[in-house]
């Protein structure tokens, strides 16, 4: 299984445009195969956090959804949503 992390430290001026467009992400994944979760979390002590949790079956799942046309599009306009670049962790779990 693949564990991902992503961290968003989100301006409270593209609140909404952040969650319009990940939440479109977050729809389209969940129907992809190998897809085991993922979901977005916010921070309860940094109002402007949220933390993307993704559990994949095995590395060919997450290859797949780095084609999903959903991420390349939130790829390509998180930039103007962030603080600063967000912060990815990817884990493989035996």
């Amino acid at each position: 299984m693949i564990l991902i992390n992503a961290i968003f430290d989100v301006k409270e001026t593209e609140f909404d445009n952040f969650l319009a467009d990940i939440n479109k992400l977050i729809d389209s994944s969940k129907q992809e195969a190998g897809c085991l979760s993922y979901e977005l979390y916010q921070s309860t002590s940094s109002e402007n956090r949220f933390v993307m949790i993704e559990n994949w079956a095995d590395q060919a799942a997450v290859e797949q959804h780095n084609q999903n046309p959903d991420l390349i599009a939130f790829a390509q306009s998180v930039g103007n949503y962030v603080t600063a670049k967000p912060v990815i962790h990817v884990t493989e779990v035996n």
